[in-house]
């Protein structure tokens, strides 16, 4: 019987932490999206792969690159993703480029040798890709990049093996990246936590306190915590069947309205009647005093921590615990 009630606290609070961190996510994309976070901290990122002091500023440029620059949403954004294959192509034109030279020929009136008729432009270049490559790289002053770059075309044949080793130093190296990522996002996340637990009161060990003695509370959001849990297989379910049927959808990217995402995430932690808020605050703190003020302060910081996990590691500590409460207690 105790293990039972300690599931169901399990899965309440996971569901309570589930609903705000999800209004943590949809306000921090906002955040990312506003600031262009991922679009900077990939054009650094990017800086730091292609560095190269003795030579041009690879990284600046193969953002000028046409195909790159399609990316921007305006002048003034950075892309937010570049996929592995697109930038494999911008550095080996970009690398390529270094390999031409233009001459300008003028052509001046026959009765007028002042009088410059027009200008002939004469490119030399070399049409072979993967050559064009091979002399850029030549032109280039020796330095760390030029011998990795040397490397790959050392190691291959032609245009496409030279292309797919380029992409897997890229991919392993945004495998890294990802990392920094969330590490650097990780501060963010844990504010952004910290300031929804301030403004709904979210004290967890107050939280679990009510959960252990208000048995309907609990009960209540234990069955709201099943219902999204099956209406999430549900989805899941119609999706693979619309993936595996021979059906024809179009996938429509637009720009998420956050506002609108967050006044939707505020409905549903309304209408799930969790025991928030600072109602009554006051006469705690008078009857307690610090000794209030210090466990409210704990529970505060253990609900933003909590909440800096993310939507789906709560999600899937929640349909875990179902799935424990469903099978039942094993005999011994």
């Amino acid at each position: 019987m105790q293990l039972s009630k300690t599931l169901e606290i399990l899965i309440a609070l996971a569901l309570v932490y589930f609903l705000f961190s999800t209004l943590v996510s949809v306000l921090f994309e906002w955040y990312a999206y506003k600031t262009q976070q991922r679009g900077r901290f990939l054009y650094e990122t990017i800086l730091k792969l292609l560095n190269d002091p003795v030579n041009q500023s690879y990284g600046a440029n193969l953002y000028s690159q046409y195909s790159i620059n399609q990316l921007k949403k305006d002048k003034d954004s950075y892309p937010q993703y570049i996929s592995s294959s697109m930038f494999a192509d911008a550095l080996i034109d970009l690398i390529g480029t270094q390999s031409e030279t233009l001459q300008f020929e003028n052509v001046f009136d026959s009765q007028d040798s002042n009088n410059i008729m027009e200008v002939n432009m004469h490119e030399n270049r070399f049409t072979d890709p993967y050559e064009r490559f091979q002399k850029g790289v030549e032109q280039m002053n020796y330095s760390a990049l030029k011998s990795q770059l040397r490397a790959f075309h050392e190691k291959t044949t032609n245009y496409l093996e030279l292309k797919k080793m380029i992409m897997d130093w890229f991919d392993d190296y945004m495998a890294r990246v990802s990392g920094w990522y969330k590490l650097k996002t990780k501060t963010a996340l844990f504010y952004i936590s910290l300031g929804i637990a301030l403004a709904f009161n979210l004290d967890s060990i107050a939280l679990v306190k009510k959960l252990n003695t208000d048995n309907t509370l609990r009960a209540n959001l234990v069955v709201q915590a099943e219902q999204k849990v099956l209406k999430k297989e549900l989805q899941e379910m119609a999706a693979a069947k619309a993936t595996n049927g021979n059906t024809s959808t179009k996938q429509q990217e637009a720009i998420e309205d956050h506002a609108k995402k967050v006044e939707e995430q505020l409905k549903e932690i309304n209408d799930a009647a969790i025991p928030i808020g600072y109602h009554g605050i006051n006469d705690v703190i008078k009857t307690h005093g610090n000794y209030y003020r210090f466990f409210w302060l704990l529970g505060i910081l253990t609900s933003a921590y909590a909440l800096s996990f993310g939507a789906p590691f709560w999600f899937e500590v929640m349909v875990k615990a179902i799935n424990v409460r469903r099978a039942g207690i094993k005999p011994s």
